[in-house]
C-alpha cells in the first residue's frame, strides 16, 4: 500500500514539475530552483551563525577578529570609515531611495523603482525584528569614540547594503550594457563589502552581526527577483519596462 502511495505520489509530483515548466518556461524554471537552492543555503548558514551566537561558541571568533582589525589599521581609517558607515544609516537611505525611486518612475523603469522600494524597505522591517528578537548587546572591546544604539544582531547596515544598494546594482547592472554593466557591479559589491567592515573597525558590530546581516538581506533580495523573473516571463521582452532606452 505504502509503495503504491510513493508511486502515485512521485507520479504526481513530476506532473506538477512539467506543468510548471511548460507554464513558465525552461529558464524561469531554472531561475526559480536556483533562488530556491540559494535561499536554503542562506537560511541554513545564517541559522548555523544564530546558534553559535546564542550558545556563546562564537565569542571566540569574534573577539580575535575585532581587537586583530583594532590593532592592525591605522588611525587615518577613523574619517573614511565614518564617512562609509553613514551610508548604511536610514536617515541618508531613505531620502535616497525616494529620489531614485522618483527619477526610475520618470524614466519608465517602473518596475524597478518598485523593486528598489520594497527590497529597501524589506530590509528595514527585517533588521528591526530580527534586532528585536535576538537583543544581542553591543560590544565594547576597545573604545572608538564612535556611539551607537539599539542591538547588535544582526548588523542593520549589513543589511540594508544589501537591500538598498545591493538591489541597486543589480538593477543597474541589468539596465547598462558591455564595460558600465561590470564597472558598477565591481563598485556596488565593494561598497556593501566597506560599509560591514565599517561597523568592524569603529567596533559596534561583532564579525558575525555583519556575516548575519549579509545572509539575512539576500533572503529578501531572492524572493523580491523571483517575483521580477515572474514579472519578466509574463509580460515579455524585460527591456519593455524601459521606456526611451537606446
Amino acid at each position: 500500500m505504502f509503495a503504491s502511495m510513493w508511486e502515485s505520489g512521485r507520479k504526481g509530483s513530476r506532473k506538477l514539475l512539467d506543468g510548471i515548466s511548460r507554464r513558465l518556461g525552461l529558464t524561469v524554471t531554472v531561475g526559480l530552483v536556483v533562488g530556491l537552492a540559494v535561499s536554503v543555503g542562506v537560511i541554513s548558514l545564517f541559522a548555523k551563525i544564530t546558534e553559535d551566537v546564542i550558545e556563546g561558541e562564537s565569542r571566540r571568533f569574534d573577539r580575535t577578529i575585532l581587537l586583530w582589525i583594532n590593532r592592525t589599521f591605522p588611525d587615518w581609517f577613523d574619517g573614511p570609515m565614518r564617512a562609509i558607515t553613514a551610508l548604511g544609516y536610514y536617515w541618508l537611505v531613505l531620502p535616497m531611495l525616494a529620489v531614485l525611486v522618483v527619477i526610475f518612475y520618470l524614466k519608465g523603469w517602473k518596475l524597478s523603482a518598485v523593486l528598489l522600494l520594497v527590497s529597501t524597505a524589506g530590509g528595514v522591517v527585517l533588521t528591526t525584528v530580527l534586532k528585536s528578537v535576538f537583543q544581542r548587546a553591543r560590544p565594547e572591546l576597545f573604545d572608538s569614540v564612535y556611539t551607537t544604539s539599539f542591538y547588535s544582531f544582526p548588523s542593520g547596515h549589513a543589511t540594508i547594503a544589501v537591500g538598498f544598494y545591493g538591489m541597486l546594482t543589480l538593477i543597474l547592472a541589468y539596465h547598462l550594457r558591455g564595460f558600465a554593466r561590470w564597472a558598477v557591479a565591481f563598485v556596488g559589491v565593494v561598497l556593501v563589502l566597506l560599509i560591514g567592515f565599517s561597523r568592524l573597525y569603529l567596533g559596534v558590530h561583532y564579525p558575525t552581526d555583519v556575516l548575519a546581516g549579509f545572509l539575512a538581506a539576500p533572503l529578501w533580495v531572492i524572493a523580491v527577483g523571483a517575483v521580477y523573473l515572474l514579472w519578466i516571463w509574463v509580460h515579455g521582452d524585460p527591456s519593455q519596462e524601459v521606456s526611451g532606452d537606446t
